[in-house]
This record gives C-alpha cells, sequence and structure tokens, in this order.
C-alpha cells in the first residue's frame, strides 16, 4: 500500500514539473528574435532584405494591437468577473457555508489565472509563429507547439495544486463530519472554474461575432476594405476577441471541466466504502491528472522523433500523432 507521503509527493511533482515545462517554453518563445531573417533573405536579392524591415515593422505593429486589445478587454471582463464573485461569495455563505464559499473564490481566481496565462501566451506566440513560417515551416510548427503547450501544462499543473492545497487546507482547519461532506465543500471549486468560463467564452464569443458583422457591414461595404484587412478596425477587433473568446475563453472552459470532473470523481471516491478508506484511493482522480502531465511532458519529448514538419500535409499528420502517442500512453493508466 502506497503511504500519504508517497502519494502527495505523486501528485505534487508532477504538478511542478509542469509549471516548470511551462516556464522553459514560454522563454523558448521569448527568445525568437522578430527580425525578419535578414541572413536568409540577403542570399535571395539585394532587395529582400529591405522590404523584409518592413514587414517586419508591420507585424510587430499589428500583434501589438491586437495584445493591447486583447488585455483591455480582459482587463474590463475580469472587473465584471470580481464583482460577480463578491456578490456570489455572499449569496454562497449564507446557503452553503464558508468552506464552499472558499473553493468557489479559489476555482474562480485560478480559472481566471489559466485564462489570463492562455491569452498572454497566444499574443506572444503568434506573430513568432508567422515569422518563423517565414523562414521555413518546420520552425514556425515548433514554436506553436511551445506556445499552446504553455497553457495546457500550466492549466492542468495549477488546478492540480490549487484543488491539492484546498484539500490540505480543508482537512487541517475545518472540522467535517467526515470525508465525503469535505469533498462536497471543495466542489465549490468546480462551481467557480465553471462560472468564470461562462464569462470567458460568452463574453468573448460575442464580442468576436460584433466584429465579424462589422468587418463584413460597415468595413467592406462602406468603405471597399476586406474583412482580413489589418486596415479595418473590426479585423484587429475580431483578433482581439479570437484571442479572448477562443483562448482565455477556452482556458478558463478547460479549467471549469477539469476542476468539475475531479471534484465529482472526489464526491464519488469519497461515498465508496472500497476507497474513502485509503489516501491513495481518495487521491485517485487526482493521480490521474498527475499522470496525464508525465504523458503530456513524454508526448512532447517525443513527437518531434514520430513526426517530422517539412510540408504543409505534415502538420495535420504531427498534430494527430501528438493525440495518438498521448493516448497511447495514458490508456493504461
Amino acid at each position: 500500500m502506497t503511504g500519504s507521503f508517497e502519494v502527495n509527493l505523486l501528485v505534487v511533482v508532477p504538478g511542478i514539473l509542469g509549471l516548470l515545462w511551462s516556464v522553459k517554453e514560454w522563454i523558448s518563445v521569448a527568445n525568437v528574435k522578430i527580425d525578419g531573417h535578414p541572413d536568409i533573405l540577403a542570399n535571395q536579392d539585394s532587395k529582400a532584405k529591405t522590404a523584409a524591415a518592413d514587414i517586419v515593422v508591420e507585424m510587430i505593429k499589428i500583434s501589438k494591437t491586437i495584445q493591447e486589445g486583447a488585455m483591455s478587454f480582459l482587463m474590463a471582463e475580469y472587473t465584471y468577473m470580481a464583482v460577480y464573485i463578491v456578490l456570489f461569495s455572499i449569496f454562497l455563505v449564507f446557503f452553503t457555508g464558508v468552506p464552499t464559499t472558499i473553493a468557489f473564490v479559489v476555482g474562480s481566481i485560478t480559472s481566471i489565472l489559466c485564462g489570463w496565462i492562455g491569452m498572454k501566451i497566444a499574443v506572444f506566440t503568434n506573430v513568432r509563429t508567422t515569422h518563423q513560417c517565414w523562414k521555413n515551416l518546420s520552425a514556425g510548427f515548433d514554436v506553436a507547439i511551445q506556445g499552446g503547450c504553455v497553457m495546457g501544462l500550466s492549466l492542468v499543473s495549477l488546478g492540480l495544486l490549487a484543488l491539492f492545497a484546498l484539500i490540505e487546507i480543508f482537512k487541517a482547519y475545518f472540522d467535517f463530519s467526515s470525508s465525503q461532506v469535505m469533498y462536497e465543500a471543495i466542489a465549490g471549486y468546480g462551481l467557480g472554474g465553471s462560472s468564470i468560463a461562462l464569462f470567458g467564452r460568452v463574453g468573448g464569443g460575442i464580442y468576436t461575432k460584433a466584429a465579424d458583422v462589422g468587418a463584413d457591414l460597415s468595413g467592406k461595404n462602406d468603405y471597399g476594405l476586406e474583412e482580413d484587412d489589418y486596415r479595418n478596425p473590426a479585423c484587429i477587433a475580431d483578433n482581439v476577441g479570437d484571442n479572448v473568446g477562443d483562448i482565455a475563453g477556452m482556458g478558463a472552459d478547460l479549467f471549469g471541466s477539469f476542476a468539475e470532473s475531479t471534484c465529482a470523481a472526489l464526491v464519488l471516491v469519497a461515498a465508496s466504502p472500497d476507497l474513502k478508506d485509503s489516501w491513495a484511493g481518495q487521491m485517485y482522480p487526482m493521480l490521474i491528472s498527475s499522470a496525464g502531465i508525465v504523458v503530456g511532458l513524454v508526448t512532447l519529448l517525443t513527437q518531434g522523433i514520430f513526426y517530422k514538419v517539412k510540408d504543409m500535409p505534415d502538420v495535420e499528420k504531427a498534430l494527430k500523432g501528438i493525440l495518438v502517442i498521448s493516448t497511447v500512453l495514458m490508456t493504461p493508466v
């Protein structure tokens, strides 16, 4: 039988590794210099280097505009989320108690943090992926994978560590009649994550659709600007909405799904006569998630060996290959 200390290590260590890997990949993306690849272009013709410098200036300008717009929208949305968290917490205190309210607030804040990390790395990676694809498709794909895994790994790692810390705090500072009652209170963690996901997905989605309509109706019909013309303000707004809704919102949504399913499994485990008396049994749902982090890291390390990206069809094969590798490794767990 695995002891409590060993079980705790199996939960915490993969979470820390996931966060460290996310930091490593963020640094790798940051080290990509947006310079237009002057050495490569200079070998093509004398005018290419000058033209590349102008293109780089436009790339940086557009990406900065999208980043500023996304941050502005996100901050405005988070203001409303903060009001909602405070008001709904007051409601929960009276009807469910302090522990559930604490779990709800922690889940909400963790969900916001996951969405914010996803949005930041997305706008940071987008322009660098485009820039590296200018060099070759393989370099662009590598940067895209590095940027994408930051949100994926940090989301699960943060969610896992926050939930584990919540369980330990509740065990130490609250007196529950049974472990089932404790895990029912911790279910507020999933509620917080889902609530924030609703704001992120719906708010960002509505903003994106409004921008799409503006790009088609006003930009295209009134001013003759195509909907993907960066001079069309609605084009920038559409990209802002994509970052906020499809990335920050998706990050919060994924966290909400993770938190809900894990909390539900914890409640079921606490109600099971065969599992509730064992700490390893109680932590089984979280051990699955921690194993998933390890599988994700192994997949990232091996996908480049089995799936080389040289042409456009290879991109789809590589993405499906990542799914195949992770599925094969995770299925025995």
